[in-house]
């Protein structure tokens, strides 16, 4: 007859009564993690809100919201200190229930008793959860008491605790099952604590890798492809603390996103985590407790994976370290040392380093094998075109929010990427004159990357720019037209800051006016897609998004041309700023930088000062100053509408300008068809071609006449 003792109620009871440090643990755990933060960030804002009330009265309001919000984030999902108590009451709580299994004699004892595996299997797992789960419920609920007690009910948001309540429970229950799991799959403590992490971080070390991998490899391959959302899924200990209960952790100015879809995948996987070790723990030998691991037909997959990884991640280290040649070493040392390694903890022994050469070997042969596909690209990877009929939409610029579903803009996107692959990618390198492009495809249920080297001739240059000055890609990527010119709110509102070519670095004018930004917003949209002539811009507006507490974010800049009237007309209305070119008022001195290639193939610079006012006057002559119009490169000019002159990549044409307190150097840029050739050639140095940019055989010569 079976004693009441051992009926399944009566001995989950008696485990919980046996095992109260588990209670006192979580108890401790969430007190420190929760109650208490929360008390102390109350009693703190309430003696700053007694204070500001005499001191201060126009701040007790925005603080008395801060706090608030803070007390909110400690009970809901934003609270880190619950988080790392959870994740120590899964380590330890799974360790503590099933480390019985690496003793020999509490295993004897435990297998002895008259209930069934299955029974001391759910004994054993359901005290590890009560503990948690049990103290963290009690915590909370006083630490909601102490929060309406206080004042501070406002704080309180059922739906966010719930869902920081739902969210903390599911991946509880997943690594309390991994540790469960790795617990009952090993023979020894230590053992299972190593395995345990290698488990939960492993599977992302592994994609980091295979991206390094690819990234060395295949010349088409862009990082900007790594998904860093879906390599934190593969760790659910550090996704944790990336979730804010059912959404994921808020970032700011960007609305939040549901993790609901990742947390039921985990609850699934929790589950069948916990099927798995209740299998294995019913059909684990009692006598292979104190082995490293209890089931022998896991010591090989194991060890391979691990050799594998660690393989690659020296050879990744050493080729970060030494270049290409110690990639190689790297790669035999970390699968040789691991492989020891490995043995040796199996054993017990360190002359098992010496074990199972063969093993090794074909390790050896496998990752080679591997390495040297990706090297000669076996795959094709680098050869890859999608199917045109397939493509549903494009990115030029890699981003996901820049989704170009038109179909020139597509056709245009996939004729670089045709040439992309037709190019060696090498050689058009090593010679310099080449585009990068980061071409994005989205296909049926799915997108691919790659990024190409593009010869910087006529052909790409007019496909790029048909699809940067197209209207879709106007509307798609400009800051601009990003701004919701319909809606505003508390939350949402922006400040302009002002820049002329002659302010440079400095702002001439900001505006913070909502109803005065919108209009002047709402202008430049239209005028920017009804320009037709390439004059570079007047003005520059960096557009801000200001939150409630008057924090500012640039969100991008916005253009002004000659041909905006309405733009200017409302700028000077409500700001007083107009257009105000450089002019030889205040430029006394221009200075001309030749680039050039010395006798060794190096490239020096070369420069001549002028002074003639007639030149200066030619060189300023439709000239921006590039500082203050953030317009660098002749690639990069088109992607926010303007056409830069070649030229400037091989000449710097620079201003000096003399103020009442102050001077400044601006580097000028130029239109394609402003560009003041006459007197540039007027002043270059002699010895210089100026076809190729090489020294003829005179030499360098002195500076050229003013």
């Amino acid at each position: 007859m079976t004693s009441k003792s051992f009926s399944s109620k009566g001995l989950l009871g008696d485990s919980l009564r046996r095992n109260l440090w588990g209670f006192v643990l979580g108890g401790v755990g969430f007190f420190f993690s929760l109650l208490l933060p929360v008390l102390m960030t109350m009693q703190r804002a309430l003696e700053t809100r007694a204070h500001q009330l005499q001191q201060y009265p126009d701040l007790v309001d925005q603080d008395w919201q801060s706090a608030l919000s803070a007390v909110s984030s400690l009970l809901g999902g934003g609270n880190p200190f619950v988080k790392t108590t959870f994740v120590v009451m899964a380590i330890v709580c799974g360790v503590a229930m099933f480390a019985y299994l690496h003793a020999r004699q509490k295993v004897d004892f435990y297998h002895s008793l008259p209930i069934s595996r299955t029974q001391l299997f759910v004994n054993n797992y359901l005290t590890g959860v009560i503990f948690a789960v049990s103290t963290y419920v009690v915590m909370l609920a006083i630490a909601l008491a102490c929060t309406f007690a206080m004042g501070f009910g406002a704080a309180v948001d059922w739906s966010a605790i719930g869902g920081a309540v739902l969210s903390h429970l599911i991946v509880f229950l997943l690594l309390y099952a991994l540790t469960v799991l790795t617990t009952v799959v090993c023979g020894n403590t230590v053992i299972a604590l190593l395995l345990l992490a290698w488990v939960m971080l492993s599977p992302m070390l592994v994609y980091m890798l295979y991206s390094g991998l690819c990234n060395k490899f295949y010349q088409t391959y862009t990082m900007q492809s790594v998904n860093m959302k879906a390599v934190f899924h593969l760790s659910p200990l550090v996704q944790f603390f990336s979730l804010d209960g059912l959404h994921y952790e808020r970032v700011e100015y960007v609305e939040q996103t549901s993790a609901l879809g990742l947390l039921l995948v985990y609850l699934v996987v929790a589950v069948a985590v916990t099927v798995l070790s209740w299998y294995l723990f019913r059909i684990r030998k009692s006598e292979r407790a104190g082995v490293a691991l209890a089931f022998m037909p896991a010591k090989l997959p194991i060890k391979v994976y691990m050799c594998l990884v660690m393989g690659v991640a020296f050879g990744l280290v050493f080729n970060m370290i030494a270049g290409d040649f110690w990639f190689w070493v790297g790669l035999v040392l970390g699968t040789v040392l691991f492989h020891w390694i490995v043995e040796m903890i199996y054993a017990f022994d360190f002359h098992a380093i010496f074990a199972k050469p063969v093993h090794l070997a074909a390790i050896l042969v496998v990752l080679f094998a591997g390495t040297l596909c990706m090297k000669f690209d076996v795959t094709g990877y680098d050869t890859w075109l999608p199917d045109r009929n397939s493509i549903q939409a494009v990115s030029i610029s890699g981003s996901a929010e820049e989704k170009l579903t038109g179909a020139d803009n597509i056709d245009a996107v996939y004729q670089l990427a045709e040439m992309g692959t037709q190019v060696n990618q090498g050689a058009l390198y090593e010679e310099g004159n080449y585009r990068g492009l980061t071409l994005r495809f989205w296909l049926s249920g799915r997108t691919a990357m790659r990024y190409y080297l593009l010869p910087d001739n006529e052909e790409v240059n007019a496909l790029c720019n048909q699809v940067y000055f197209s209207e879709e890609y106007k509307r798609v990527a400009l800051p601009l037209f990003q701004v919701d010119l319909d809606q505003q709110n508390a939350e949402n509102r922006y400040s302009l800051d002002i820049y002329t070519n002659e302010s440079g670095y400095g702002v001439a004018s900001t505006l913070n006016d909502w109803n005065g930004i919108r209009q002047i917003l709402a202008a430049l949209q239209e005028e920017t897609l009804a320009r037709t002539e390439n004059d570079l811009p007047v003005l520059r507006l960096e557009i801000y998004h200001v939150d409630i507490n008057g924090v500012k974010e640039w969100k991008g800049d916005a253009y002004v041309t000659a041909e905006d009237q309405e733009t200017l007309a409302l700028i000077e209305k409500l700001s007083g700023v107009k257009p105000m070119p450089l002019s030889t008022d205040e430029v006394e001195l221009m200075e001309l930088q030749y680039r050039m290639q010395d006798a060794n193939g190096d490239t020096v610079w070369q420069s001549v000062e002028v002074t003639d006012p007639a030149d200066i006057a030619a060189l300023l002559k439709n000239a921006v100053n590039r500082d203050a119009m953030n317009l660098y490169g002749t690639n990069e000019a088109p992607i926010n509408g303007f056409l830069l002159d070649e030229r400037m990549d091989s000449v710097n044409i620079v201003a000096y300008v003399k103020q009442e307190n102050s001077e400044d150097w601006h580097w000028l840029a130029y239109a394609e068809e402003d560009w003041p050739e006459e007197v540039v050639e007027k002043y270059r140095p002699n010895g210089f071609d100026a076809t190729d940019g090489n020294v003829t055989s005179s030499g360098m010569a002195t500076e050229a006449a003013g």
